[in-house]
């Protein structure tokens, strides 16, 4: 009975083997069908090997889901940040000639949409702000493009704001460029935009009243030409113009800001002269902006200004006339700054097609008739040889060819207000030309 007992439980036994692999077989089956996986069957599964002369089951497995961002042609629209000088809605010959390159780039590729976002130029709310709080909060509204003035370029690219171009353009490398343009792309051997406007130091006088002007400051000073210049300016850009054509330096080997006795004296004895011939405006103390000694200059206060040659491109008259900065020894040197479009969206894959536009946005052909109709200097030789008026195309190269870059913000900073003070003392007659230029470079060193 009991061996029967048992033959009888290891019968039952095996029913319950075959009647569970049975049911594990249909489920597994069902599994495959509907591709669903179990995963305390799937968990620490060894890997199948395959013995020699078997065929192994070629059948590929499930890709695993993907995270993979877009891909360049991907990419169905761009969004750019730009000043309200270039806000399509003014509808100047200049935004509208700007809309219309957008238009052909949107032809050409297929449709794409570009957005155009204006910002204020500057401050609350301006391009840099809003690129340094959308960045910060909401880093997917950035835009693919942004027009950054070369101070803010050099901000937004120290705080990481923007993206260098290296490796997706070759543009920077073209001999199209005059030198300080190039330039202002550059930032520590990047690339980190592409140069679209600048401007630059010039003179501008009343041909009416001044037939011929003389050749040098020396010159000019005895000539009793009223001059009017910004005097209060914290960037004093231009005595530091002319402490650079006297054959100064400005940073040491160490890259540390100075300034030099010698050719500084030089800029003060000019200074000097004009304020004992009555030639330089009195008023310039007063001033601190470029835009404010050309209002001066347009009232009659002065019929000589050093100002940007954008203010004499956009409401100049035929009574004036543009010249360039001129020497106070052998050499001349104006200071020039600009804007460029820089690369501001996070999304890598967007850069492709954000730095293709923005060498569509630099073309000479579109650079030479924008920059005509904005009233800014192009930043490419080619676009400025296309413009109408040999003798104005002439001054204006003149002047871009001897445009060393504004120095950084850094070095101006430093630089400037030492210069406006040492200036203001000579201006105000208060102390000796070479007195001053020792007692600026101890201020600069004790900083």
């Amino acid at each position: 009975m009991t061996h029967r007992k048992g033959n009888g439980r290891s019968l039952k036994r095996l029913a319950r083997f075959f009647l569970i692999s049975i049911v594990l077989a249909l489920l597994l089956s069902a599994c495959e069908a509907i591709n669903l996986e179990i995963p305390w069957l799937s968990q620490d599964a060894p890997t199948a090997t395959v013995a020699p002369g078997e065929e192994q089951d070629e059948t590929p497995a499930p890709e695993p889901t993907s995270t993979l961002e877009p891909t360049p042609e991907e990419v169905t629209s761009l969004t750019l940040w730009v000043p309200p000088s270039m806000d399509p809605a003014l509808e100047t010959d200049a935004s509208q000639l700007l809309m219309n390159q957008l238009d052909l780039f949107s032809d050409l590729h297929d449709g794409i949409e570009v957005n155009v976002r204006v910002k204020a130029a500057s401050g609350a709310g301006g391009l840099l702000d809003s690129l340094t709080a959308t960045s910060a909060a909401a880093p997917d509204a950035l835009p693919d493009l942004i027009a950054l003035t070369r101070p803010d370029l050099e901000t937004a690219a120290l705080k990481g704001l923007i993206y260098p171009m290296d490796g997706l353009t070759e543009i920077p490398d073209d001999s199209d460029w005059f030198e300080f343009t190039r330039d202002m792309a550059l930032l520590q051997g990047s690339t980190f935009g592409l140069p679209f406007a600048s401007d630059a130091l010039g003179l501008v006088y009343r041909t009416e009243l001044i037939p011929e002007l003389p050749n040098s400051w020396s010159s000019l000073m005895g000539a009793e030409i009223p001059l009017a210049f910004p005097g209060e300016s914290d960037q004093s850009l231009f005595p530091l113009a002319l402490y650079l054509s006297a054959g100064g330096s400005i940073q040491d080997n160490q890259r540390r800001p100075i300034l030099e006795v010698a050719p500084l004296s030089d800029v003060f004895y000019v200074i000097q002269e004009g304020v004992t011939a009555g030639t330089l405006v009195e008023a310039s103390t007063q001033f601190q902006t470029m835009g404010q000694a050309w209002t001066a200059f347009n009232d009659g206060q002065a019929d000589l200004v050093a100002t940007w040659i954008s203010n004499y491109l956009t409401e100049g008259t035929t009574d004036m006339t543009l010249t360039p900065l001129l020497p106070i020894s052998d050499g001349v040197v104006s200071l020039g700054t600009g804007t460029c479009w820089a690369l501001a969206t996070s999304k890598t894959y967007r850069h492709p097609m954000a730095v293709e536009l923005a060498e569509f946005l630099v073309q000479p052909e579109f650079i030479s008739d924008w920059s005509a109709a904005a009233g800014v200097l192009p930043t490419r030789p080619s676009a400025l040889d296309k413009w109408q008026g040999q003798s104005l195309v002439t001054k204006l190269n003149q002047i871009a060819n001897i445009t060393q870059l504004i120095p950084s913000n850094d070095l101006i900073a430093s630089l400037g207000p030492v210069l406006r003070d040492g200036s203001r003392q000579v201006l105000q007659g208060l102390v000796d030309p070479a007195q001053a230029a020792q007692v600026s470079v101890e201020s600069l060193e004790e900083q």
